[in-house]
């Protein structure tokens, strides 16, 4: 009786509780508001894109897209972000000039919840650019564009593009702020035709009253004298007005290395006033500075750098230096202290010291030196400078087949007295990784008898380098060439090893071991030259973010005399490599190939690893 009670209750809780299950759900059924598992992105394939590169039209995407690596997981997956990112590359496409853009997806899913999603991508027709025209609302400025005309981003029959349509707005504007019209305004409108595809540009120019330099206004310093500060800037009062003499003028101040922060900036003033006063906003930097370094090279080894800087030591702007370096063959203790605009002069008063340990392939050097030499700049952005130094040379270690050559024993000190002149010229965009512009160094000594030298000589180098911005500042092409002279004079029939040219390595023809180009005694080690030629072209190009990659020619030798010197008989060398950019400076590794080897016994390439720009 109590099994049949049991029972009766067990099948009464059991219709109950089906009951309460919701309409047209079974028992055996899952709830359609329970969430569903996530899905995954397997791959992702853009089919059709071909005006726009496919690689283009990926990076548009904001979607996680799956990694190229198989271990990673895929990312999540929505129809709904996918949908998202279709109107985002819709909306990309009309900005490249497409407007008749259709973009279809289709999705297929496995039995692991993973999806193939493809994109079907028909561009249309492009909007080509039928008509350009500028209009100037004050028919008398006397504003002329016609220097613009081969710079125009975008021409009459090329596809129009909104990034081309906004430089081209900004060209015309840059210019007017460069020639006197810093209240310049540029409006533009943009004329579609749907069935023609075409697109008609009309730029309005308001120029504004032509303006000129005024007054300036200095803020914000304490030891650094006002002329010091005026004497950097590019403009003078009463020139026409130029937003390029202002940035110049900016950079300038921050080379002197006094200041943390520099601000030039007009002042506010009506519209039609023709002089612009401008106000310099300085902010002084730490009176002590300590930097340091340190890096490893395939032929210097361990590198190791530290420096102490004292800023406006007694005002000035006078600066103090002391640095200490160390590597396997160039190691060195130097000061340097400079008195910037002398006595209220242009010129710069430089004095350094130092002591030098150089440990090269055929001979150590210890070198005690002292020079003092003024600075100028001079307009077009030269530096000349000039000045005189005295240097003590104690050459050893050189091996017994160069002494017999040079007829010089071991453990001798030379003493050179030397005047010397020189410029640089500088107009590359960046320190560490220049795109445009170049440089110029050109260097003179002069060692006579009665200066009180021990070696008589002559010498000069001159080196050039320019930067070509191939490609949007990604594709730089770098080229480098040197010359070097060395003459005796007043009976002094050879010139020690200290002064002679040498070549080959990582700084030079990169394909050959350090010095080992050049003449060379009887057993074959490096002695250098009285003559240098040395040439290089690299090409510089990104690889991932901020990793870049180069390819490079080099080209030297040195020659035993001026007289000698022969391009047919130069050495090249060429190669590859990778720079990681740091704050530092380029990170690099080079892998380098001799071209015409001097000897079959030399190795067949060179590994450098260092820090820095070759050139």
């Amino acid at each position: 009786m109590i099994k049949v009670f049991m029972s009766w209750i067990i099948s009464a809780y059991l219709i109950g509780a089906v009951a309460l299950l919701p309409s047209g759900v079974s028992a055996g059924e899952s709830d359609p508001l329970a969430p569903k598992p996530p899905l995954y992105l397997k791959s992702l394939k853009i089919i059709g894109a071909s005006a726009i590169p496919r690689r283009q039209v990926r990076q548009q995407l904001i979607m996680p897209l799956p990694s190229i690596w198989p271990w990673r997981k895929p990312p999540p997956f929505s129809e709904a972000e996918l949908e998202q990112n279709i109107s985002r590359l819709k909306a990309f496409y009309r900005s490249q000039g497409f407007y008749h853009t259709e973009i279809a997806a289709q999705i297929r899913q496995d039995s692991r919840r993973r999806v193939e999603a493809e994109l079907h991508i028909n561009e249309g027709p492009p909007v080509t650019t039928a008509s350009i025209e500028v209009e100037v609302t004050d028919p008398a400025a006397a504003v002329d564009f016609s220097s613009l005309f081969s710079q125009y981003p975008i021409n009459v029959g090329d596809r129009f593009t909104e990034r081309t349509y906004d430089n081209l707005k900004s060209l015309h504007l840059d210019y007017l702020l460069n020639h006197g019209y810093p209240h310049a305004d540029v409006q533009g409108r943009v004329y579609l035709d749907d069935k023609l595809n075409t697109a008609a540009i009309v730029l309005t120019i308001d120029p504004g009253p032509l303006s000129y330099f005024g007054q300036t206004r200095i803020e914000g310093h304490r030891d650094t004298p006002d002329y010091l500060i005026r004497r950097q800037l590019a403009y003078k009062e009463n020139e026409l007005f130029d937003f390029r003499k202002v940035y110049q003028s900016q950079r300038n101040l921050y080379k002197l290395d006094l200041f943390s922060s520099v601000a030039i900036s007009p002042e506010e003033i009506p519209a039609t006033e023709a002089e612009i006063p401008l106000e310099v906003k300085v902010v002084e930097a730490k009176k002590r500075s300590v930097t340091g370094g340190l890096g490893w090279g395939t032929e210097d080894q361990i590198r190791a750098r530290l420096g102490l800087r004292l800023r406006n030591l007694g005002g000035g702007g006078r600066i103090l230096d002391f640095e200490g370096r160390y590597s396997r063959i160039d190691s060195s203790f130097a000061s340097s202290f400079t008195n910037p605009q002398l006595w209220g002069s242009y010129n710069d008063l430089v004095v350094s010291s130092g002591l030098f340990f150089r440990d090269y392939p055929a001979f150590d050097d210890r070198i005690l030196s002292g020079e003092t030499r003024l600075e100028r700049q001079l307009p077009w952005g030269i530096k000349a400078y000039g000045g005189y130094m005295i240097q003590f040379d104690r050459q050893s270690d050189i091996p017994g087949t160069t002494q017999d050559l040079f007829r010089e024993s071991q453990d001798r000190t030379f003493r050179s007295s030397l005047a010397f002149l020189g410029l640089r010229l500088d107009t590359s965009d960046d320190v560490v990784y220049p795109t445009r512009g170049g440089m110029l160094l050109a260097h003179g000594e002069a060692a006579p008898s009665w200066l009180g030298s021990q070696v008589h000589f002559t010498a000069a180098r001159v080196e050039g380098r320019r930067y070509l911005d191939l490609w949007q500042k990604k594709f730089i092409l770098a080229t480098r060439a040197v010359v070097g002279l060395l003459e005796p004079i007043q009976g002094t029939q050879e010139i020690p090893l200290f002064r002679r040219f040498y070549t080959g390595g990582f700084n030079s023809v990169r394909g050959y071991r350090l010095y080992a180009l050049g003449p060379v005694d009887a057993a074959g080690n490096p002695v250098g030259g009285n003559s240098l030629l040395e040439g290089s072209a690299e090409l510089r190009f990104p690889v991932y973010k901020d990793l870049r990659g180069v390819g490079f020619v080099d080209a030297g030798n040195a020659f035993p005399t001026i007289s000698s010197m022969d391009a047919g008989q130069l050495k090249y060398g060429a190669g590859f490599g990778l720079r990681y950019l740091t704050p530092m400076g380029p990170v690099g590794l080079d892998l380098a190939f001799p071209l015409n080897r001097i000897q079959q016994k030399q190795s067949s390439f060179q590994v450098y690893i260092t820090i820095g720009q070759t050139f």
